[in-house]
């Protein structure tokens, strides 16, 4: 069931948004030639562009759909820090909460697009956890700070931001704050205790050894997922199958609500920062699996790193009331 008003509601939420942020670059150009140096082609720059990736883009989701985001994380002391912080200050969001440790570099995507199709790929990155004094400033800020938000987004993007040390506090937080878990098959052995976490269909299989094709095997992989990481539900993101939310005795599956697909990157971002705002707003698991999944219908549809906003949402809602 989808209930507009719970939109109205976004505006205002505060949202805590932790996890690995980056910088997503795109270098676009045409191609019209081979090289003579090797059998690959010749991209004639036209331009380059960058938006804000990971748990930035959640930021930025968050931000869009009328909420209050407030980054917690790490950046390097770098040409790339510096520009990712601009782009969030442009947005409207206080980037004091960004540690900086120059001991790594922050995490760049580089991609190379001709046209609309993606040829490359670079990734500038560490993969390392962080060190024990940059955790411990990370955790403090958080356990001094969380019940000052209507909710919790953990954006794990597998590059060392997210640890064992994070879920020994994540139990007792979210008995306050609901808290909401992006995750990566790198630290499936670390989580626990979260109030739900939304697994695609890859990550879901690596967690729990179920393949959530079919709606009864998603009920299956959710309910596996909810005694494995004890959480409250379990939200699996099937592609283009929509999303099923589990709950221990019941499950609704969603449709995908997507008319075109350009680009599925940045999705998940967009389903999980939706959820935690229609949480926060007074919204059930399942109406909050509806509001998601509406909006990762709209962010498909764009190339590139994308956000939706609350009147595309409405936009989409309408279209399928008129079917």
């Amino acid at each position: 069931m989808f209930r507009k008003e719970l939109l109205k509601k976004f505006t205002g939420k505060r949202i805590l948004v932790i996890g690995d942020f980056m910088v997503d670059e795109y270098i676009k150009g045409t191609v019209e030639r081979i090289s003579p140096e090797a059998p690959v082609p010749v991209v004639e720059a036209k331009g380059i562009t960058l938006k804000p990736g990971g748990a930035a883009n959640v930021v930025a989701n968050i931000r869009a759909l009328g909420g209050k985001a407030v980054p917690l994380g790490v950046v390097g002391n770098d040409e790339a820090g510096d520009r990712l912080k601009e782009l969030l200050k442009e947005m409207g969001i206080n980037t004091e909460t960004l540690l900086t440790d120059p001991s790594r570099p922050t995490t760049r995507k580089t991609r190379i697009i001709a046209g609309s199709q993606q040829l490359l790929r670079v990734d500038w990155e560490s993969r390392d956890y962080l060190t024990k004094e940059v955790e411990r400033e990370l955790i403090s800020f958080l356990l001094s700070n969380y019940r000052e938000f209507d909710a919790i987004i953990i954006s794990d993007y597998g590059k060392g931001v997210v640890t064992r040390e994070l879920f020994k506090h994540t139990g007792k937080i979210k008995r306050e704050v609901p808290v909401f878990l992006d995750p990566k098959e790198k630290n499936f052995d670390i989580y626990s205790k979260v109030t739900t976490m939304t697994p695609n269909m890859k990550e879901t299989f690596q967690a729990v050894g179920v393949t959530p094709e079919t709606d009864s095997k998603a009920e299956e992989a959710g309910r596996r997922l909810i005694e494995k990481y004890s959480l409250d539900y379990a939200v699996v993101t099937r592609s283009e199958k929509g999303l099923s939310v589990v709950t221990e005795r019941e499950a609704k599956h969603i449709p995908t609500r997507a008319k075109q697909v350009f680009d599925v990157t940045g999705a998940g971002d967009t389903v999980i920062s939706a959820f935690a705002l229609s949480v926060a707003a007074g919204a059930t698991p399942f109406e909050a699996g509806e509001i998601a999944n509406l909006a990762a219908g709209v962010v498909v549809g764009k190339l590139g790193t994308a956000t939706a906003t609350v009147e595309e949402i409405e936009e989409a809602a309408e279209k399928l009331l008129v079917e």
